[in-house]
């Protein structure tokens, strides 16, 4: 069996800005800009990155809830980026989705063993009482009960709603899994909840994980590899904890943000100049040189490419190696974070 269950080749995703009396198209957001990746069986990739990074558009157009501009994304050797119809359909049964507001993603009239079993009735599979019971099969393997089938979405807290979005992505029994931020709307208690219930999950379902957050300590503790991106591209990618080995400044930078909840710890945060740059007109050369602390006259006219450091850790960066980042910053950030 090919390791590589994802793939993803040159991706791009642009929106058309319309303008003018006649609506014609006056620029592109280049929320995707040629993205190329693969996801392997199994595996957890975190996926990271400030707000407006692409991370999202990312993950659904892969989805393919969302049409790709170009390239190419290959799900188990089968290219589907222009699949259509009863095709697609049928490809979607293996792979699926949780977004990041629970509330937003169920209908507030509708039961959740209607909500949980709809999938089960749209690709017949299962009605009646058959369904019922697959249902209610799917909601005990996340922690619910029976009692909690004729209740309606706002009659369940914000982890109970998330677990019921997890159920039902697994209802047609997917391979591959993403995972838009499930725990930015809950509290702390319910965000360790449902990580261990998506661990178990993976374990026990053999699922694939794309892991899309902002918090750089959930995707460490989730994720087999990250993957940071910046402006609509991928700038590091790492089997490695990226507090312990961050080669790009823009990594660095955000994991210095972190705050360890250490007293003793004072950190040597990188911090951040300016605002990002628009996906409108993004820079030339590579598009974090207008942020950096680091960058020279190479970054602003040609873009560095993805080139592999070892051991699989990838970085886009022309001085990817050669950088200092301060006197063991790398190292305190390691041990203060394993320690909190």
């Amino acid at each position: 069996m090919e390791r590589t269950l994802v793939r993803v080749e040159n991706l791009k995703k642009y929106f058309p800005l319309m303008g003018g009396v006649f609506r014609k198209v006056v620029g592109k957001v280049h929320a995707v800009d040629d993205v190329t990746f693969d996801i392997y069986r199994g595996e957890t990739l975190g996926v990271v990155g400030e707000s407006g990074c692409g991370k999202t558009t990312l993950g659904r157009t892969i989805m393919r809830l969302l049409e790709p501009t170009s390239g190419k994304i290959i799900f188990e050797g089968r290219d589907i980026s222009r699949v259509t119809g009863s095709d697609l359909r049928e490809i979607r049964k293996g792979m699926q989705i949780v977004f990041q507001d629970p509330m937003a993603s169920l209908d507030p009239r509708v039961t959740i063993k209607n909500s949980v079993g709809e999938p089960l009735m749209i690709n017949g599979i299962a009605r009646g009482p058959k369904m019922r019971a697959m249902v209610l099969d799917l909601l005990q393997k996340v922690g619910l009960t029976e009692d909690h089938l004729n209740r309606f979405p706002h009659e369940f807290s914000g982890g109970q709603r998330q677990r019921i979005c997890i159920a039902r992505a697994l209802a047609l029994n997917p391979k591959f899994v993403v995972m838009d931020e499930p725990t930015s709307s809950t509290d702390v208690s319910v965000q360790a909840q449902t990580l261990n219930l998506m661990r178990n999950l993976q374990d026990e379902l053999g699922l694939t994980y794309m892991f899309i957050s902002h918090n750089l300590s959930v995707v460490k503790h989730m994720s087999d590899r990250v993957a940071v991106m910046y402006l609509g591209k991928i700038v590091e990618m790492t089997p490695h904890d990226i507090f312990a080995r961050s080669l790009h400044p823009y990594t660095f930078a955000l994991v210095s943000a972190v705050p360890i909840p250490d007293p003793d710890f004072a950190g040597r945060a990188q911090i951040l100049v300016g605002e990002v740059p628009s996906p409108i007109n993004p820079p030339t050369g590579c598009r974090f040189h207008p942020r950096c602390i680091f960058a020279q006259e190479i970054c602003q006219t040609e873009e560095p490419l993805l080139r592999d450091m070892g051991d699989g850790h990838l970085v886009a960066c022309h001085f990817a190696g050669e950088l200092d980042f301060g006197s063991s910053a790398q190292q305190e950030y390691a041990e203060a974070s394993q320690e909190s």
